[in-house]
């Protein structure tokens, strides 16, 4: 086995290091998901998303655009309704503005959509265009009422292509690397999606050691444990986290 350079053990030894702090956030997210999801049940207008017989689970693993723009969103997939749910797993790097992502809804259907907040990232839905139609800065006023909308399941969407902004929550340093989740539903699903965004392909512009970080930390996503048939969103968003941070 060939010798783990410096700079890798540097990396592993302070990922190591955040991990306490991480589960702590993680037990956090638990409770408030949890109380979510109580407060979901007693709202007899919201739409539940819940697993339908033996869920087929499918993966996929994609390098966002250099440019990663509204117009080079990376595609997670499709939803319909009774049918799919999506689900997006990255990063910002140090320096990243924000991440775009794209969906597809494939008839008009209210959604489920599901936002794994660990205090560092903010979330908009966004027309194919770029038009903000739900944001989860609670200063946002009427798109934060939005944002709520979508994740009680009470906001209808018409067929179409949607976007998903994720950027830095405000506070959170620029220089600061912030992992994300995000998901997306319209009731029950049967077929479950799930993206892996990695970075940019740019091993060109930086140093071997550089690049062997990246590969090393690439590899650890991309094979990513599946994930327990049926889980539901709070377990899969969680999950997903832990297996990053492990």
């Amino acid at each position: 086995m060939a010798p783990v350079s410096s700079s890798s053990t540097s990396v592993v030894t302070a990922g190591a290091a955040s991990n306490a702090s991480v589960f702590a956030q993680l037990a956090q997210i638990q409770a408030q998901l949890q109380a979510q999801n109580d407060a979901l049940s007693n709202q007899a207008t919201a739409q539940s998303s819940n697993a339908i017989g033996t869920v087929q689970n499918f993966t996929k693993s994609v390098s966002k655009s250099q440019y990663n723009t509204v117009a080079s969103a990376t595609d997670i997939g499709t939803v319909t309704k009774g049918q799919t749910r999506v689900n997006a797993f990255g990063a910002l790097a140090s320096g990243d503005q924000a991440d775009y992502l794209s969906f597809k809804l494939s008839r008009k259907s209210a959604i489920n959509l599901g936002h794994l907040d660990m205090g560092k990232t903010r979330v908009q839905v966004m027309t194919k265009t770029g038009t903000v139609l739900a944001d989860s800065d609670s200063k946002s006023g009427k798109l934060f009422d939005a944002y709520n909308s979508m994740i009680n399941g009470q906001t209808t969407l018409d067929a179409g292509t949607y976007n998903i902004k994720v950027s830095r929550a405000t506070g959170v340093k620029l220089t600061e690397k912030v992992n994300y989740g995000v998901q997306v539903a319209a009731g029950d699903y049967s077929k479950d999606y799930t993206t892996t965004v990695t970075a940019a392909s740019s091993t060109a512009s930086i140093s071997a050691s550089a690049a062997g970080i990246s590969s090393a930390l690439t590899d650890q996503i991309t094979t990513m444990k599946n994930w327990t048939i049926g889980q539901t969103g709070t377990q899969k968003l969680m999950g997903s986290m832990i297996d990053l941070f492990s």
